[in-house]
């Protein structure tokens, strides 16, 4: 069936709903509803959003053809079908308990909805969801031996959750927690033998003072994102950069990564063993029927509904969203293991994470998240002189309130908040909670109540919630799909965005997730500069942090990293993420950030008699480019992804960078391989670079990475293309190894036909063929050991100025302490 004709199905069963759902709502007395297909004793249930989140997945299903037929059930490698009908002849009776499990002001509004999902007459295709529901309201009500009765009446496990009868207090300050520290130090002892091993010296020559501290960021960017990670994670592992590593820290598709690594679902944290275990559960999509009957069948309905229910019953903000469905939804994929005995709440649970880390076997995890804050008074106050804006027709007014709205709108602040297994908390703000105390309300520095870990099922949904960004980061991420539509209607999108883009950057067409503010109370304790207001707030929204930033670099700052390798598999121009990041690390002082630390364009030379600079010939910006995108017919998914390349670099207007010229140029005349591989027996450190060379086509051959080293002294680029180490040595500030997910032509040769470019993967692709996760992982595994030369020399180097340095420091005190002595015998 068509888009167009599945979008007109979905509109008019949206407008039959919209009257049914309407009855209910509008009743006065609910209960006077007659619930037609639920048992004795069992109440209605769940928060009025929750409808919408049903529906809006049931519509999704049907809208992108995922739902599959009723037979795959058969297929499910834990069960066969079970039987989803409830007998006809069940009695009846109204609920006058008043017992509903989640209720909004008194009215149990949703419950009277999944009341509809069971009794109406639903079209074939969504069959399934009116089933479902009906084992649903069995399972989430109030009844003796329903799942709400054994998950929130009877008492926390003490082996599930110990942290139940923990205390917790916010901890204040910018240093980090002594659990980290005593992480690192045990990380240390362990990373010197895999540092002398890197460099290829006697492991006594490594002091663990002068060890760098190195750090792999990984992207968002989706499904992609977290497949790129986890096999650029293997390609460290094999080459032995992950065992000099010591934070891991990730963003949307690749916190999924990262959890599915450290939550134990994989058997261990080795990259080896998740890709098995990624393989076999990445090839169903999270909205497939079978992944629902997983979710409402013991004993996996217990270990998923589990963080929803315990949510359900929180006060004050225990709104079950949509991100919240989505999350719990994607993990019935992504943490549940092939082999049902091998269940485990721990699987499900930040802190302990800790399980693999404390010893220093393994990085640390880092996850992260975004609220935007501003004050209650003057978000509605921006919202409301938008409006007006809008309204306006006389250019003065409408001139004073955009004026207005841009002072308004530079009082929101984009926070960060940072996951890991020690503790949750924002560096803007210097406040920290331990991790298993996320989800308890908190004032004046204290927990005021006890409660169950949130849920990984939960906080999954936040990493990786992209739709509750705002629609200006929405439609930029949607842009280079939409290079496919007529080219007077793109550029008709396109200018409106242009034109509306204040207005879109403060609409969320899905609000995000909510947790309670612990920095309840603290007014005057957090760090200087912290929002007005934040400390009066009840509730934080999180969402995905790719909305602001795509490579998770602000959680490194301060942990004083000395090299930060970037994973990126995002679908968008860098030059965004790289200079926001420069404001970042400015914010924070730090002088030695590397400059100019931007993707290279992929260049292609001036034609000859050309009146335009070969620097200024960007592709998608002149006319010939634009009429090949207008009357192109995309055949396959291969073109497609070619647009959206092209559609980067005119989106953004972004100016191109001398040293990108400057490095084409060096690259063709030297001519050297760009897969960055070492001839045999050549020092796996020495200074050999690999740069872009020119193909065939003229276009410059992308590099699998790409250094830049900051410096306190030099204001220029901070680009390296030489990797001397007297040039590297020179230089004082973080480096940067960034390396793209680019085609490899070793994964073409492994898998035959053309070379194949990972970006056909879109981000919103939420399942993914076993021959595209082969693909995929090995493109990310080969382009990272193809690169890991690079990385290895920058580590060297590191290395040897912090050895340099504390020896300049010994001997200088040894120097002053000789002085003091002599003066004193004298």
């Amino acid at each position: 069936m068509s888009l167009g004709l599945r979008l007109s199905h979905v509109k008019s069963l949206a407008s039959s709903t919209r009257y049914r759902v309407r009855y209910f709502f509008s009743q006065s007395d609910y209960n006077h509803v007659t619930p037609s297909r639920i048992p004795s004793g069992h109440s209605p249930l769940l928060r009025p959003r929750l409808w919408t989140s049903i529906f809006a997945a049931g519509a999704s299903c049907y809208l992108l053809g995922t739902a599959s037929s009723c037979d795959e059930v058969e297929r499910h490698p834990h069960r066969s079908a079970p039987d989803l009908k409830q007998s006809p002849d069940t009695p009846v009776q109204k609920d006058t308990e008043g017992g509903s499990v989640f209720t909004f002001d008194g009215a149990s509004t949703l419950s009277a909805a999944l009341v509809a999902l069971t009794s109406w007459s639903w079209p074939e295709r969504f069959k399934w969801i009116q089933d479902r529901a009906s084992i649903l309201i069995l399972e989430l009500s109030q009844g003796p031996g329903s799942l709400w009765n054994e998950i929130v009446e009877s008492p926390p496990s003490s082996r599930d959750h110990p942290e139940y009868d923990w205390e917790a207090e916010v901890r204040l300050g910018d240093e980090l927690c002594i659990a980290e520290r005593a992480f690192l130090r045990s990380r240390r002892r362990k990373m010197r033998f895999a540092f002398a091993e890197l460099f290829g010296v006697p492991v006594e020559e490594i002091d663990e003072r002068d060890i760098p501290i190195v750090a792999i960021a990984g992207s968002g960017g989706g499904f992609r994102a977290m497949v790129n990670t986890s096999g650029a994670l293997k390609g460290a592992q094999d080459t032995g950069i992950l065992d000099c590593t010591s934070y891991i820290s990730g963003i949307s598709g690749s916190c999924w990564a990262l959890t599915m690594m450290y939550s134990g679902v994989a058997g261990s944290p080795s990259p080896s063993e998740v890709q098995r275990h990624l393989r076999s559960r990445v090839q169903v999509p999270y909205l497939d029927i079978s992944n629902f009957d997983t979710i409402i069948t013991p004993p996996f309905n217990k270990y998923l509904l589990s963080g929803l229910l315990h949510k359900s019953t929180a006060p004050e903000w225990g709104n079950i969203s949509l991100t919240d469905i989505y999350g719990t939804l994607l993990s019935a994929r992504l943490f549940v293991p092939d082999d049902a005995k091998k269940l485990d709440p721990y699987c499900l649970s930040l802190h302990q994470f800790r399980r693999f880390v404390d010893d220093g076997s393994y990085p640390m995890p880092i996850m992260t998240a975004i609220s935007r804050h501003m004050r209650q008074d003057l978000e509605s106050r921006e919202v409301e002189t938008k409006k007006q804006e809008r309204k306006s027709y006389g250019p003065t007014r409408r001139l004073r309130l955009r004026k207005e709205a841009e002072e308004l709108e530079s009082q929101a602040r984009w926070l960060w908040f940072e996951w890991s297994p020690y503790e949750v908390g924002c560096d803007e703000l210097g406040a920290w909670i331990p991790s298993w105390a996320l989800g308890r309300r908190f004032e004046n520095g204290r927990n005021v109540e006890k409660r169950p870990e949130l849920s990984l099922t939960l906080l999954s949904g936040i990493f990786g919630s992209a739709f509750c960004a705002s629609l200006q980061h929405y439609f930029l991420e949607v842009q280079p799909l939409l290079r496919d539509l007529p080219l007077p209607i793109f550029n008709w999108l396109d200018n409106v965005l242009v034109e509306k883009e204040k207005d879109f950057d403060v609409i969320h067409p899905v609000p995000p997730s909510g947790l309670p503010n612990f920095v309840k109370g603290l007014e005057g304790q957090l760090r200087y500069g912290s929002p007005d207001g934040i400390t009066e707030t009840k509730i934080l929204r999180f969402m995905d942090a790719g909305a602001e930033l795509n490579i998770p670099y602000y959680p490194l700052l301060r942990r004083g990293v000395d090299c930060i390798i970037a994973l990126d598999a995002s679908a968008d121009s860098q030059d965004l993420w790289f200079t926001r990041a420069e404001e970042y690390a400015a914010r924070r002082g730090l002088q030695t950030w590397p400059k100019g630390a931007r993707w290279p364009k992929i260049l292609r030379p001036a034609t000859q008699g050309s009146d335009v600079p070969a620097q200024d010939q960007v592709p998608g910006l002149d006319s010939r480019t634009n009429q090949t995108i207008a009357s192109a017919k995309e055949s396959d998914v291969v073109q497609q992804a070619d647009h959206q390349r092209a559609a980067q670099a005119p989106m953004r207007n972004a100016s191109l960078a001398k040293e990108d010229l400057h490095e084409s140029s060096h690259n063709n005349s030297q001519g050297q391989d760009a897969t960055g591989t070492v001839a045999a027996g050549q020092d796996p450190v020495s200074p050999h670079t690999t740069t872009d060379i020119s193909n065939e086509s003229g276009q410059i051959k992308p590099s699998s990475a790409y250094v830049w080293i900051g410096s306190s002294t030099d204001n220029g680029s901070s680009r390296v293309d030489n990797l001397e180490e007297e040039g590297l040595a020179s230089r004082d500030g973080i480096g940067i190894v960034y390396m793209p997910l680019i085609p490899n032509e070793e994964v073409q040769r492994r898998h035959g036909g053309s070379l194949w470019d990972p970006m056909v993967i879109s981000t919103w692709r939420f399942e993914l063929q076993r021959e595209e996760t082969d693909k995929l992982l090995a493109t990310a595994e080969m382009n990272f050991k193809d690169g890991h030369q690079k990385v290895a020399r920058v580590l060297k180097v590191m290395w040897m100025r912090k050895r340099d340095a504390r020896l300049e420091k010994e001997h200088q005190k040894w120097k002053n302490d000789f002085d003091r002595l002599v003066e004193h015998t004298s």
